[in-house]
C-alpha cells in the first residue's frame, strides 16, 4: 500500500512534541490497564517480564536460545531465569538423552501470568485500533512496520508477530 499524504509544512520540533504527547498518553494507558490477577500475583522487573513473554511465545527452550532471542548475555539470561525459578514462574528440566542439556519453560503459574499479560496487551491494542477504520488500521500498521524496522546493519531483531489464538 502506497501512502498518499498531503504535505504540510509543520516544523519537526512541533511534530516531535506532538509525538511525545501521544506516547505519554499511550504509556499512561498501558501502565494503568494491567490485569489485576497478574499485577497482584508477583512483582516482576521489566527483564523478567520479557523472559516470561518470550517463553510464553517460544515454549520450552534452552538457555542459549532464550538469551539469543532476548539479545542478552548468557549470564544475564541465566540470572533472570534463576529469579523466575525462585518465584516459581519458570521450571528447569534435564533432557533424558543428554543430562547436560537443561531446558527451561514456564510453570503452570508462569503460564497463567503470561496469559493474563497477553490478554491485557490484546485488550490495550484493541482499544487503540477500534476507533480507526479498517483502511486507517492498514495505514497505521504499515507505518508502524516502517518505524520499527531494524536499521540496516544494526543486528537488531525483527519485531515479533503475536499469535492471537491459543
Amino acid at each position: 500500500m502506497d501512502l498518499h499524504i498531503e504535505e504540510k509544512h509543520v516544523p519537526i520540533e512541533q511534530q516531535l512534541n506532538e509525538l511525545i504527547a501521544h506516547f505519554d498518553v499511550l504509556y499512561r494507558r498501558f501502565v494503568t490497564t494491567r490485569p489485576p490477577t497478574a499485577a497482584s500475583e508477583v512483582e516482576l522487573s521489566p527483564q523478567e517480564l520479557r523472559v516470561i513473554m518470550t517463553l510464553g511465545r517460544k515454549g520450552v527452550t534452552i538457555m542459549s536460545d532464550l538469551a539469543r532471542a532476548l539479545s542478552l548475555a548468557l549470564s544475564t539470561a541465566t540470572n533472570t531465569v534463576d529469579k523466575l525459578v525462585t518465584k516459581e514462574l519458570v521450571e528447569r528440566t534435564r533432557v533424558d538423552e543428554d543430562r547436560r542439556i537443561v531446558q527451561i519453560g514456564l510453570s503452570d503459574k508462569g503460564k497463567r501470568l503470561h496469559d493474563a499479560f497477553h490478554d491485557c496487551r490484546l485488550a490495550m491494542c484493541r482499544n487503540m485500533l477500534e476507533p480507526l477504520s479498517p483502511a486507517e488500521r492498514e495505514i497505521f500498521l504499515e507505518l508502524m512496520t516502517k518505524m520499527t524496522a531494524p536499521a540496516q546493519g544494526s543486528g537488531e531483531p525483527e519485531p515479533m508477530q503475536v499469535a492471537l489464538s491459543r
